[in-house]
């Protein structure tokens, strides 16, 4: 079943930066899970091969201003928090997220393509594509997590810290 659309870079560079709803879910997302901010905002293409650097079509969507990168050394507590946003995708507005590290098949011994969330896939689980070699969101075991809020959402601190509370029972 079709889940939401995806806004991807759809609604351009940010004139503000990093938009006040984002920087409320990294504040209680790092406070909660001991997680590292890596960045939000920044003005810059795609970290992909094919993009054309000032090509908006390639636009990051870091420089919407809707997207954390959280890095983490406790990788327990960091699949805490991505278990969180998935079980609560269409609560938190989720539209896109990575965990670079997720491995498939840990026998082989070599670092996993990760896996990534999309909203248009789906909600929760129902959205997670599993990456290989061939398809992958680059940073082959990167430990940290990425997400995209919806523009609502990244925008409304109000609306994020409500959502927390009614997940956690705190903002």
């Amino acid at each position: 079943m079709p889940g939401r659309k995806y806004t991807g870079n759809s609604d351009g560079l940010s004139r503000t930066g990093v938009r006040l709803g984002l920087k409320k879910f990294v504040q209680l997302a790092t406070a909660e899970y001991g997680l590292t901010n890596l960045g939000t905002f920044v003005n810059r293409s795609m970290n992909n091969p094919k993009a054309k650097k000032g090509d908006p079509k390639w636009l990051s969507v870091h420089a919407t201003g809707r997207a954390c990168d959280l890095g983490y050394k406790d990788r327990k507590r960091a699949m805490e928090l991505w278990n969180l946003m998935l079980e609560n995708s269409k609560l938190f507005q989720l539209e896109e997220a990575h965990d670079y590290a997720f491995d498939a098949d840990k026998a082989d011994k070599e670092a996993g393509w990760g896996r990534g969330y999309r909203c248009s896939r789906g909600e929760g689980e129902a959205g997670v594509k599993v990456y290989n070699e061939d398809d992958n969101a680059g940073s082959q075991g990167g430990r940290w997590l990425h997400f995209e809020l919806a523009p609502a959402m990244a925008d409304d601190p109000g609306k994020v810290a409500a959502v927390w509370k009614k997940i956690h029972g705190q903002a």
